[in-house]
């Protein structure tokens, strides 16, 4: 097993596999004067180390106790579902650990475990598990998509998701920023299938679809503002920052576009960089996972852009209309010009069959003739 209760310290302490040969013999030279006993049967155990099995504790005298096997079971299967991630992932996994370990000595009602340590776990088993009072949350860590493991990570995540849920857990999936790819146009991700599954909700996106409600209709946000033509769903996806930076979390709040191809995701501000201590601040018994005042300013922002951006839309199309306005007059005049063209042509024309007419050059005496005649003929 790898976990054991350190009792001066009085908490669970996982051995660590990249212990040096001095270290693991002080290991094992502190665990016969009595520092490590098992969780779970409370009795002693000592320090052992193989090629094979790497360093892990033992009970003393035959097998463990059948909870010890049963976290050992459970801790096969951890590595079976983890053995394609980076070395990078136990490096990240142990710091954001300590972080949250601090955080339960601040706020008692927390409390965090390694989660192949939590026995409600047993098809999938995340890397922590969370507990705030009630609210829980299984929290995974993904340092390996690439083309030929993203559509099985996206699938597992699927499942996962599922499955933490009917335990009444929150899934977060934390994915390694070398993944981040942003489209042409600098305002949207392109994602991977597994990116895409784990888009989650958290209370800043729940900010953003009261402040987006208000601000103005989506479809009239879309127009002005050439937003995706999506629902006002807004989520999160959260980045663990790079090998060669400080570790930190960076979220994006964003727009799905579901039909796009590959996937894609246009987000709303521009991301910004939490430690860990700031990300995992709580309210209301709940993970921030964000600045909720630089989301505020954010927003300001939004909003001015979109009124800038209204602005100049109705500008626009205020020219397009005149121009169209001007465009169908022309169309209108030129048919009349024609009609009045046609109509002086005619009149011209009876205007000289009328001055050439046999009545017009006759006498009063001969018109009066010709008015008798005509009478006589129609009667």
């Amino acid at each position: 097993m790898k976990e054991a209760w350190h009792k001066n310290d009085s908490k669970i302490y996982i051995i660590p596999q990249s212990l040096s040969e001095s270290e693991v013999m002080n290991h094992k030279q502190i665990a016969r004067k009595g520092t490590f006993i098992c969780p779970y049967c409370k009795a002693k155990l000592i320090v052992k180390s193989g090629e094979v099995l790497g360093n892990f504790f033992s009970h003393q005298h035959g097998e463990g106790c059948e909870p010890s096997k049963l976290s050992e079971a459970r801790y096969r299967k951890y590595e079976k579902q983890k053995k394609n991630d980076t070395p990078r992932h136990l490096q990240i996994l142990a710091l954001m650990n300590d972080e949250l370990e601090v955080l339960s000595r601040v706020y008692p009602h927390l409390s965090i475990s390694y989660g192949y340590l939590n026995s409600d776990f047993k098809k999938y088993i995340p890397d922590l598990a969370l507990k705030i009072n009630a609210n829980k949350y299984a929290i995974t860590i993904l340092t390996n998509i690439s083309n030929s493991t993203d559509s099985s990570i996206a699938k597992s995540i699927q499942q996962e998701r599922i499955y933490y849920k009917s335990l009444g857990f929150d899934a977060l999936f934390f994915i390694e920023r070398n993944n981040l790819g942003v489209d042409t146009n600098g305002r949207s991700l392109v994602l991977w299938a597994a990116e895409r599954e784990a888009l989650s909700t958290q209370k800043a996106d729940l900010h953003w679809v009261e402040f987006l409600s208000k601000l103005a209709p989506m479809n009239e946000q879309q127009k002005v503002l050439k937003l995706p033509n999506t629902e006002l769903i807004v989520k999160s996806i959260l980045y663990i920052t790079p090998a060669n930076e400080e570790i930190a979390i960076e979220s994006f709040r964003v727009l799905e576009q579901k039909n796009a191809t590959p996937a894609r995701a246009y987000f709303l501000s521009e991301p910004y960089k939490l430690t860990f201590s700031k990300a995992f601040k709580l309210d209301n018994d709940s993970l921030t996972l964000s600045d909720l005042q630089i989301e505020s300013e954010q927003q300001k922002q939004y909003a001015a852009t979109f009124q800038r951006a209204k602005a100049l839309y109705a500008e626009e199309q205020e020219k397009l209309m005149r121009s169209n306005q001007e465009r169908e007059g022309v169309i209108r005049i030129k048919p009349e010009s024609k009609i009045w063209k046609g109509y002086k042509e005619n009149n011209k024309s009876n205007q000289v069959d009328f001055k050439n007419n046999s009545y017009k050059k006759a006498t009063k005496n001969e018109r009066m003739e010709m008015l008798r005649r005509t009478y006589n003929s129609n009667n």
